[in-house]
């Protein structure tokens, strides 16, 4: 049993999680949340929509961090997996040119 690793499809992962990544970034979803004192005058969570907001927004830019390190990590995986192969690939030709004892 083993695994295989396609060193250009961690690249093409890696490309579409940093398009998600740049997409997303855009959007401010805390700004539905501050704004809930507004949808709901007089309502216990009035007071707390703003800061709610903020941690929503502060924690979603985290989150965007994390999947842009992510998307560095499948990259340098691929780096390693493909430098891998190429000096194992060294190797067997190095050992193909071997001759025998003189």
């Amino acid at each position: 049993m083993g695994f295989r690793t396609v060193p250009e499809a961690l690249r093409a992962a890696r490309r579409s999680a940093a398009d998600a990544v740049g997409e997303l970034r855009a959007v401010d979803c805390g700004e539905p949340v501050g704004t809930l004192a507004t949808a709901m005058p007089g309502g216990t969570t009035a007071g707390i929509a703003p800061a709610s907001g903020r941690s929503w927004t502060t924690a979603f830019k985290a989150w965007c961090a994390d999947a842009d390190a992510h998307a560095e990590n499948l990259e340098t995986a691929a780096d390693s997996y493909q430098r891998a192969d190429q000096a194992g690939g060294d190797e067997l030709t190095g050992a193909g040119s071997l001759r025998g004892p003189r």
